[in-house]
């Protein structure tokens, strides 16, 4: 048997346009400014992977007309406009990005206060497993999860001894 894979956390921000600010506006000003300056900062602190998801009203129409029966009673489509995301190994290291002045600066920048809606958003941590990558059943090995058990793999949101600051200036 293969061994287990490793555990790393993710980080999403969900994130929503300011009022005013068109979509395409919005895009650019993530793709284009946003994140070559918060890549290097990542990159800089050890994280594995940064990405971006990006949600236009496009998309979610498209879920309503083309797979509304994938829209069960209670269920919604989110709203928001981007899906940030960053893969580390620790929580001190996705303490070490977040606190960094340089992130600071820049999540606090005028760019990000005119364009970034600064009054909701979401946050979601945790782990991913993959199953399916490049159209090939992986983590999977004779029908049998290759990823350890919940114990094994929630321990890495104990790993790491730093604690960040109750509030920040954003």
């Amino acid at each position: 048997m293969a061994p287990k894979k490793e555990t790393v956390l993710k980080l999403t921000s969900m994130r929503y346009r300011a009022p005013g600010v068109t979509e395409e506006e919005f895009h650019d000003f993530a793709s284009r400014k946003h994140a070559p300056l918060a890549a290097v900062i990542q990159a800089r602190h050890g994280a594995l992977k940064a990405a971006q998801y990006h949600t236009p009203s496009s998309a979610r129409q498209l879920m309503k007309d083309k797979f509304p029966f994938v829209v069960r009673p209670g269920f919604t489509i989110d709203d928001h406009d981007i899906q940030i995301s960053f893969w580390v190994r620790s929580t001190d290291t996705m303490l070490a990005i977040l606190t960094d002045p340089d992130f600071q600066a820049l999540v606090t920048g005028e760019d990000e206060l005119k364009l970034a809606d600064q009054d909701r958003g979401t946050l979601v941590t945790g782990w991913e497993e993959v199953y399916v990558e490049d159209g090939k059943v992986v983590n999977v090995e004779d029908g049998e999860c290759m990823y350890g058990t919940y114990a094994e793999r929630s321990a890495c949101l104990r790993a790491g001894g730093a604690q960040g600051p109750n509030e920040l200036p954003f």
